[in-house]
């Protein structure tokens, strides 16, 4: 597919900006969903095709980068045979799960969301993260449903609230590519042929109760792991707080590497102070964070976590 027709396709005028292709896009999605009026869900899979198409030649075009590939985005059947959702599979996830995307009216606002596929899909960096986490939600929602429907003993609703919280961990984990999003959302940096990865990016410590922050170079330890948390330590063994990010999505692709011991890690203390009205009720400090990965590749979640899955279901089946 040309980048003339994908303009075409999307109804656009050539040399459009970036923003203005994006809300078209979403704008056309919205249209050719079955709630909206269609009836055939033939059409509306090939129409859907057709317009992620012609999205994916004009975001290599604008050069939007995105963590999973765009395989037949420019071939000559012009994606033709693709799927609905174009993003690699984790044909191990335990299950399938929405592709969201926003349903917008005609100035941009925002109305809802609805879903354009489902799927064991990856999640790339071009989908709201938001709804990703809602997506991962309802999907841990449907699991609990379920065996609340089987079962003669209704849980507490406390009880089921923190079984979902640590499923959706689990199950957000079974859909994020650590290596790439880690090339994506952090620095590389630069590295002597055959040494390890080292990626930086920039975090944060949430600090205890009385604790203040310390001086800017100050090298600090992880202490401990608890709850999906990470406990830093300075040299004279003083727990200081857990590890936090400024940007959340790292949150999900950081911790689990820790977890799964694939990182080795230095951290610095940072000079700036946060700021703003979210950082006043609690003291932050802000970090220099580098990690090394401790395997070749770390491009796919292991399979262990359906393990963990059906072990939390089965705690909560009692």
């Amino acid at each position: 597919m040309t980048v003339k027709e994908a303009y075409r396709i999307l109804g656009l005028a050539p040399g459009t900006e970036e923003k203005e292709i994006k809300k078209r896009y979403r704008r056309l999605m919205m249209e050719i969903h079955p709630d909206a009026g269609r009836s055939r869900e033939k059409e509306s899979t090939g129409a859907a095709q057709e317009i992620n198409a012609a999205y994916s030649v004009l975001k290599k075009r604008f050069g939007i980068r995105n963590g999973g590939s765009e395989a037949g985005a420019g071939s000559a059947d012009g994606g033709k045979d693709r799927p609905a959702w174009d993003a690699p599979v984790n044909d191990h996830a335990y299950r399938e799960r929405e592709i969201l995307h926003y349903a917008e009216d005609r100035e941009g606002n925002i109305l809802g969301s609805f879903s354009v596929a489902r799927g064991r899909f990856l999640w790339k960096t071009e989908e709201d993260f938001s709804l990703f986490l809602l997506s991962i939600y309802r999907c841990g929602k449907e699991l609990l449903d379920e065996l609340d429907a089987s079962m003669k003993v209704r849980r507490e609703l406390s009880f089921r609230r923190q079984v979902q919280a640590e499923l959706t961990y689990l199950l957000a984990q079974q859909f994020m590519d650590g290596l790439g999003l880690l090339s994506e959302l952090a620095r590389e940096e630069e590295r002597k042929k055959g040494n390890p990865t080292v990626f930086y990016l920039a975090a944060m410590a949430e600090l205890g109760e009385g604790i203040k922050p310390v001086a800017s170079g100050t090298v600090l330890y992880p202490a401990r792991l608890k709850g999906h948390r990470l406990y830093l330590k300075d040299g004279d063994g003083r727990e200081l707080g857990y590890l936090s990010f400024p940007d959340d999505r790292l949150y999900y692709v950081v911790i689990p590497l820790f977890e799964q011991r694939r990182v080795q890690v230095k951290i610095r203390a940072a000079e700036k102070k946060p700021s703003g009205p979210g950082r006043a009720k609690r003291a932050y400090q802000h970090l220099h964070l580098w990690l090394r990965l401790t395997e070749k590749e770390v491009c796919r979640p292991p399979e262990n976590l359906n393990l963990q899955i059906e072990k939390l279901l089965q705690r909560y089946r009692g």
